[in-house]
């Protein structure tokens, strides 16, 4: 009779889950080689979940459509590294999991199967999933570059104008120039940086820079367009920026294994305390010269 372990169809309904999204991406997968490791993975995530389904009350297990649709998605936005490392992330909490019923199981030859289970979990994953090299990982310090900048710089600065000049369309006219002038400065010298990096691509390192701090510009400069009065447009802009830095910084955590918590409140920190900053240098300009 085989040893009763807690938490095993939860252990089982992860690995099926994670099983099934392997198995998913794989059919739609247009990289070849990322494609085989997919399949690599998937047949790891079934190696695993039949282990733990045999102490498993439940041997019926499902995925939710709507879940998988979302996984998907991720994908095409946020790219295949992303969704793997999700996963990854995932396997870790449950790792931990499985070291604490290791010292329940009292049949030695079961302790070992766990053990080897865990040990392939943690060695074979990683090494698969560390050969998925996407551009857009490889660029990833560009893009945060990009982003990091627009939102310390453009929303200090939309605030010290909003304060000082009181007006929606000098505003966002004083924001689209700063912004699209800062952003060929930025594509400038992420390309002249590149160029001492022999592995790098200059002109991608710069396109993508520019890129992401132009995307940023549009996101701020929104509000400032779609709404009448200034006070809404601050509150929209603010909100747009904990939006972009949430995302942001749930994405680097993820890719990076890094605390979301530090993440995100550092870029809080530089972001809202530069902007904190020129509102007080805006009023009190509008006081010193007496604008109106």
């Amino acid at each position: 009779m085989k040893q009763h372990l807690p938490d095993t169809i939860h252990f089982a309904s992860y690995q099926f889950l994670h099983y099934i999204i392997a198995s998913e991406l794989a059919k739609k997968e247009p990289n070849k080689e990322f494609k085989s490791i997919l399949v690599k993975l998937a047949a790891h995530k079934w190696q695993e979940f039949t282990f733990w389904k045999q102490f498993a009350a439940k041997q019926q297990f499902s995925v939710s459509k709507i879940y998988l649709i979302t996984i998907k998605l991720l994908r095409k936005t946020f790219g295949l590294t992303f969704v793997v490392k999700y996963i990854e992330h995932q396997e870790k909490q449950l790792i931990n999991k499985y070291k604490e019923i290791l010292p329940k199981v009292k049949d030695k030859e079961l302790q070992k199967k766990i053990k080897e289970s865990i040990e392939h979990e943690i060695e074979h994953e990683e090494e698969l999933i560390s050969q998925i090299k996407e551009e857009r990982i490889e660029f990833i310090s560009s893009i945060i570059l990009g982003i990091n900048d627009g939102l310390i710089e453009l929303t200090g600065a939309l605030v010290g104008f909003s304060l000082a000049l009181q007006n929606h369309a000098i505003i966002a006219l004083t924001g689209i120039i700063t912004g699209i002038a800062t952003a060929l400065s930025m594509s400038s010298s992420a390309y002249m940086q590149a160029q001492y990096e022999p592995e790098k691509n200059a002109k991608k390192a710069a396109a993508y820079t520019g890129i992401a701090y132009i995307v940023v510009v549009i996101c701020l400069i929104l509000p400032f367009i779609l709404f009448t009065t200034l006070t809404s447009s601050i509150i929209a802009l603010l909100s747009s920026v904990m939006v972009i830095i949430t995302a942001i910084s749930y994405y680097t955590s993820i890719i990076f294994d890094r605390p979301f918590k530090k993440q995100i409140s550092q870029m809080i920190i530089f972001s809202l305390g530069t902007a904190a900053i020129t509102f007080a240098i805006g009023w009190g300009l509008r006081i010193v010269f007496s604008i109106k």
